[in-house]
């Protein structure tokens, strides 16, 4: 029987890793989160409510606790990582680190691997989770901490899709699509990007818990198969039976964003194309494969959103913006095509 506890747990990626555990007759499964979404877990999970960054809570919840396996979905800063190494030291086996592709060097490589340089200069959320990286790396090469660490590209799941650019929710780009409006997408919509569904994620990523192996290790989880930022949108206008209607902004202009935070999104990640090497997760899983690609995920979304039309929510601010940065956009190409 494996004793694994996920914190975090109802997320887009981790949502799909909880329910796999649940239904692991050979697994007993744990969650720790704050307690806000826990209606949605299945119902032999067992709950430990506590704030994974405040120390006193976590440590009373585990007191009584060794686990083969904790997985943190939610860790972000070196900080956060220095005190995950004191709280489970003891207690585990096994810490997966869910990391991200956007610690790599996207400017300087195409075809990205478990072994490229990083250093994401755009983007401080990739930064951060590189310096996690470094940090449980130098505690595994010390003191043996056994750390798996995984990397993720874009993943989606029910209620979220890859999108260009968006508001609070993807439901705000979907919203204008329907009302015949048009979506701003970054550069001409024509660079190369990988998006992976949760149900796929999960498949790949089951097999490293608990499993000795992978102590040391990084392992990068994805599709193989790649698409552009318009293969997306012209799949959603079809889908929503409406015209494609995008206005193409340049990503640096984008990046410049008061509003959004599109340096990091835009800049740092989505602007540049994108092609990974998931050898390495294969040759330890061979029969592992991705089955949703993204015209039947895009439809689950919308499936799902049908099912839960209290999600789709309008954002009105997104909507202004949109409106307001088009034409100003709109106004500067006939200023320039004067003088061309």
């Amino acid at each position: 029987m494996k004793k694994i506890l996920i914190i975090g747990g109802t997320g887009t990626i981790s949502t799909w890793i909880t329910r796999h555990f649940a239904q692991d007759p050979q697994c007993e499964l744990f969650v720790m989160n704050r307690g806000r979404k826990n209606d949605q877990l299945p119902q032999n999970v067992s709950v430990l409510i506590a704030d994974i960054n405040q120390r006193d809570q976590v440590e009373a919840a585990i007191q009584s606790h060794r686990f083969d396996s904790v997985i943190n979905f939610v860790l972000f800063t070196p900080d956060q990582a220095k005190q995950n190494i004191e709280l489970f030291r003891k207690k585990t086996d096994q810490f997966i680190f869910i990391s991200t592709v956007a610690t790599l060097n996207h400017e300087g490589h195409l075809l990205l691997s478990e072994t490229t340089s990083q250093g994401n200069e755009y983007s401080e959320y990739g930064r951060n989770k590189e310096a996690c990286e470094k940090v449980f790396l130098e505690a595994y090469q010390t003191e043996g901490f056994p750390v798996t660490i995984v990397r993720p590209s874009q993943t989606y799941g029910e209620d979220r899709i890859p999108v260009s650019i968006k508001g609070k929710t993807c439901w705000s780009v979907i919203d204008r699509m329907k009302k015949g409006k048009e979506v701003i997408v970054h550069g001409e919509g024509q660079s190369v990007w990988v998006s992976t569904h949760a149900q796929d994620f999960a498949k790949g990523f089951v097999g490293l818990v608990a499993n000795r192996k992978t102590i040391g290790q990084t392992y990068q989880i994805m599709s193989d198969k790649a698409h552009t930022w318009d293969d997306i949108y012209r799949e959603l206008a079809r889908l929503l039976k409406v015209e494609y209607r995008p206005v193409y902004l340049p990503s640096d202009i984008l990046a410049k964003s008061t509003v959004y935070d599109l340096l990091t999104s835009i800049q740092g990640d989505k602007h540049f194309s994108c092609l990974y090497d998931t050898r390495k997760i294969k040759e330890m899983f061979p029969d592992f494969a991705c089955e949703i690609d993204i015209q039947a995920g895009l439809k689950l979304y919308l499936d799902y959103m049908e099912e839960h039309p209290e999600l789709k929510q309008e954002d009105a601010a997104f909507d202004v913006w949109c409106d307001k940065l088009i034409n100003r956009f709109k106004e500067a190409t006939e200023n320039l095509m004067e003088n061309l």
